[in-house]
């Protein structure tokens, strides 16, 4: 047999392994070409949006008694394709509910029937500041409405609008003495319009007039003299008159506020002010009450009218029946006992809150109530069918909104 000359098995690797290399070298420029030879004609391709709206001139509308949009399209000739974005909206809630309306709470919006609506507006005007959003609820998507309620609870006061309803100021913890809590304190004396409800207990007669022997006395009238009815203090303004404040016994005022029960709080959460409480105001009174009229305690002075708060002198043998028949409505009580026979009291002398003092507890003075703790828990159930009600609370709007929105509502 003749035999031929052939590849060893190495030298065919070989060659394999050289086409390989040059195929990999090659590989960009053959794309490259490749991709230079690729047109595309689009002088003929032509695209439309079209809106789904009743103002949109090529949306012939189709009356409807259903209170929905129905929009009659005619595509253009030529279409050979159509293509559809649909965006739905969320389902409409019924209205925000709650079944009773609370007393003292402004701007209240509610109702209980589903599906309807109430509204009510507040004009901002110049000067207005610090407006807190108490409560705001909205209604839930797609069925029932959002609904809120309250339940008996501990809760402590953190911030104004905790305290707004009642007619009291918040007191942080850093101004309520020693180891102080938030307090919302009242910003009318016992018995007062605007201030705690005197409790069934309580005998209340008309100072200068009528006599009052009972342990729980309060006299109602003109119990300062002299005194000034109001005043303005840098812009700040109070029409609280310190000439007719309503001045109680100790047991009066003690009672009263105990049995005091605004919508909102606890039963028994209201108490008289203590020494200490009273104690940590007096280093910070200017904060709290001179020269902020409406906006601080309210407090009246004994001396003078110019030193930031309504003026309400003694009145001299006008409380017939008091420990020492006068009117002191310049003082306030405190719950603390000083031994066996006086309780603790302050008053504001010259924009000083002066104290402790102590006074029987058969004197007629002025009484605040304060609330560390008691305050309903609010419960916020979700609107039905779709997404939860919006609930907001507690949220102060920036003054500067504010002061930029004048005339707004």
């Amino acid at each position: 047999m003749k035999r031929q000359k052939a590849f060893t098995l190495a030298e065919l690797l070989v060659a394999i392994l050289i086409i390989a290399v040059l195929l990999t070298l090659l590989a960009p420029v053959i794309s490259k070409r490749r991709k230079d030879t690729i047109s595309i004609n689009m002088s003929n391709y032509k695209s439309q949006l079209f809106l789904f709206d009743k103002n949109n001139p090529l949306c012939q509308e189709i009356p409807s008694t259903t209170n929905k949009i129905k929009c009659l399209f005619t595509a253009p000739s030529g279409v050979s394709e159509l293509g559809a974005i649909a965006v739905s909206g969320g389902g409409g809630g019924a209205g925000a509910t709650y079944p009773t309306l609370q007393n003292g709470v402004k701007l209240t919006v509610a109702n209980t029937t589903a599906k309807t609506s109430k509204t009510q507006e507040l004009t901002i005007t110049s000067g207005m500041s610090n407006v807190t959003v108490t409560e705001l609820i909205g209604s839930g998507a797609g069925g029932g409405g959002a609904s809120w309620g309250s339940s008996g609870g501990g809760g402590g006061p953190q911030s104004q609008a905790d305290c707004d309803p009642f007619n009291a100021l918040f007191i942080p913890a850093k101004y309520n003495g020693t180891g102080g809590k938030n307090l919302c304190v009242t910003k009318y004396n016992v018995g007062d319009p605007n201030g705690p409800a005197l409790a069934s207990t309580v005998k209340a007669v008309t100072a200068g007039v009528s006599y009052c022997t009972a342990e729980e006395c309060c006299w109602m009238g003109n119990t300062s003299n002299p005194c000034t009815s109001s005043g303005t203090w840098n812009g700040h303004s109070t029409s609280y008159s310190g000439c007719t404040r309503t001045v109680c016994t100790w047991r009066a005022a003690n009672s009263s506020c105990q049995a005091w029960t605004p919508s909102g709080t606890a039963a028994g959460s209201w108490k008289l002010p203590s020494n200490n409480e009273i104690k940590g105001w007096s280093k910070d009174i200017s904060k709290l009450s001179t020269y902020l009229g409406s906006e601080g305690l309210q407090l009246c002075d004994y001396y003078s009218s110019s030193s930031g708060s309504v003026r309400c002198g003694y009145y001299y043998n006008n409380c017939y029946g008091s420990g020492n028949a006068d009117c002191n409505p310049n003082y306030i009580w405190t719950v603390t006992p000083y031994g066996s026979s006086y309780y603790y009291s302050y008053r504001l002398a010259y924009g000083v809150l002066e104290g402790p003092d102590y006074n029987s507890p058969r004197d007629a003075i002025s009484a605040r109530c304060v609330l560390e703790s008691g305050l309903s828990s609010n419960t916020v159930s979700s609107g039905g069918g779709g997404g939860a009600g919006a609930y907001v609370k507690n949220y102060q709007i920036p003054n500067d909104v504010i002061s930029s929105n004048i005339g707004g509502k």
